[in-house]
């Protein structure tokens, strides 16, 4: 099943940023209401923004 995602949530960091060898996370939420947290680099890389849409099989491979 396809799920078009609403919005997403960057964390803030602040001025400390964050933690040597730390992966940025992204939280998106889905039109269903689910809220998957993925990598930074996979969000871009597979264009997950508001709008577009992820698969199931998405969710199960790439959720943090």
């Amino acid at each position: 099943m396809r799920y078009r995602i609403t919005d997403l949530i960057e964390p803030d960091n602040g001025c400390e940023g964050f933690m040597p060898g730390e992966e940025p996370t992204v939280t998106l939420i889905l039109e269903d209401g689910r809220r998957i947290r993925v990598y930074d680099r996979l969000a871009y890389e597979n264009d997950w923004d508001i709008g577009k849409e992820m698969t199931d099989e998405d969710i199960d491979r790439y959720g943090v």
